[in-house]
């Protein structure tokens, strides 16, 4: 019980790894399952395909539950947070482009991310935050 109410006290004072955690595990989870989320280009298939692949679900997954891990853990690896705060916001970047990419380009009558692709954005900002506030090295008293 001590160890749960340490993770969470971990979890809240580390709040934005934890949110950026929560949204990545969400956003792989809803590319997991719905295998056709990017429909557009129509042209070249492969890009679509490529999307759509389950390891882009799966890396959102990875990432955010390594957030949400590092967040909660008592012991802080300098170099795994640099690891997922740069396959975070690469993540974020990806998905993006792509969906301001559907807002900008997709014809009309079909579905447009702009919002979506803001949000993105959003997320991307917030990692790249993070990544300045982040700590550079252990501190001489291990914490």
């Amino acid at each position: 019980m001590a160890r749960l109410k340490k993770a969470a006290v971990n979890l809240l004072a580390d709040s934005l790894r934890t949110i950026v955690g929560l949204d990545l595990l969400a956003t792989g989870l809803i590319l997991l399952t719905h295998q056709h989320y990017f429909f557009w280009p129509p042209w070249p298939a492969w890009i679509t395909s490529v999307e759509n692949n389950i390891v882009v679900g799966l890396i959102g997954v990875v990432t955010g539950l390594g957030m949400i891990y590092w967040a909660s853990s008592p012991k802080k690896s300098i170099s795994i947070n640099r690891k997922l705060i740069a396959t975070a916001s690469a993540y974020f970047t990806l998905l993006g482009m792509t969906e301001l990419m559907y807002a900008i380009f997709a014809p009309a009558g079909t579905p447009h991310m702009f919002m979506t692709g803001l949000s993105e954005f959003v997320m991307l900002l917030l990692t790249l935050y993070m990544a300045k506030a982040s700590p550079t090295r252990r501190s001489s008293t291990g914490k």
